[in-house]
């Protein structure tokens, strides 16, 4: 079995172009030796995203990614990744890019989390925003560098002094 990548919209959200998600996932796992999984994508409103976040995580907020591992073994990497399109489309409005930017960061921000990054202290969110401006520029997505999350990876991929941050759990 190759690696599935499979791509759901809610009827509340509007269909985005699969096909760079799809090349994002299976490059992030091709890059550490995955050549077999099933990583199933839904892409949802504001409201779904609430409820799931509540009833898994114990939040009572929208958010813009959940992440679930449900692979039994290292061999074969399986995994659902919930996506917030109404968060995806505010933000994007406010960064200066295309909704499908930001939901592709969610994709990528949610894939390190299956691939066993973390981000609960410091350090871990910065490694991890590295790797999330890797994937972005591996994919050309341009404006990365303007979005609020990414300053201390922009700074830290071009050697400038790199100052702490703070993040929701769950939040990018």
């Amino acid at each position: 079995m190759k690696f599935q990548v499979q791509i759901h919209h809610s009827d509340q959200t509007e269909a985005i172009d699969a096909s760079r998600l799809t090349k994002a996932i299976r490059m992030m796992a091709l890059d550490v030796g995955i050549e077999q999984g099933r990583i199933s994508i839904a892409i949802l409103s504001d409201p779904e995203m609430k409820e799931l976040n509540r009833q898994y995580l114990d939040h009572d907020y929208e958010t813009d990614v959940i992440s679930f591992n449900l692979s039994d073994d290292d061999d074969f990497l399986e995994g659902e990744l919930l996506l917030g399109a109404d968060t995806a489309r505010r933000v994007a409005a406010e960064v200066g890019w295309r909704s499908e930017d930001e939901l592709l960061l969610y994709a990528i921000h949610g894939m390190l989390h299956l691939l066993g990054y973390e981000d609960d202290t410091p350090e871990q969110r910065d490694e991890m925003r590295v790797q999330e401006c890797h994937y972005l520029q591996a994919l050309q997505v341009n404006g990365w560098e303007r979005h609020p999350t990414h300053g201390e990876a922009h700074s830290h991929l071009h050697g400038d002094s790199h100052g702490g941050g703070s993040s929701e759990e769950t939040e990018l």
